[in-house]
């Protein structure tokens, strides 16, 4: 794969903004799930995750960033009980061909370069929520 050919379909320029009642229906969607805030592994259901613009600002200033991208992990609880476990969001830079700014490996698996930030250690909702937005209380 050559990181100088774009992706076929990539839009550096996707995403636009929604009306309000569009983001609230799709957050109650969202929450009326089944699983009473918990998830088949008994992991707790996140809605939200925030994080600072100081971290977001330092991605998109990486040379070549048109753009973020969003990963849903998994931080698995060193006991092995999966009700334990933890959702994360990981964001990670995207250049004008769509690819990830993240550090890949070379051959014999070291990396070929440290370039890229991931970025972790959002605050998630539940616990840290806005008890007054819409998009967390609209029934």
């Amino acid at each position: 794969m050559n990181l100088d050919d774009p992706i076929p379909g990539f839009n550096p320029n996707a995403g636009a903004p929604i009306p309000a009642g569009t983001a609230e229906q799709w957050t109650k969607n969202y929450r009326r799930e089944p699983g009473n805030g918990l998830d088949a592994a008994g992991r707790q259901k996140i809605n939200a995750y925030y994080f600072s613009n100081a971290l977001l600002d330092q991605i998109q200033a990486q040379e070549g960033c048109v753009g973020l991208r969003f990963y849903m992990g998994i931080e698995e609880d060193l006991s092995g009980d999966k009700s334990k476990d933890s959702y994360q969001l990981l964001a990670v830079g995207v250049d004008a061909n769509g690819y990830d700014m993240v550090p890949r490996p070379a051959a014999g698996g070291q990396p070929a370069t440290d370039d890229g930030i991931v970025g972790d250690g959002s605050s998630k909702c539940p616990t840290v929520c806005d008890p007054t937005s819409p998009l967390q209380t609209g029934a």
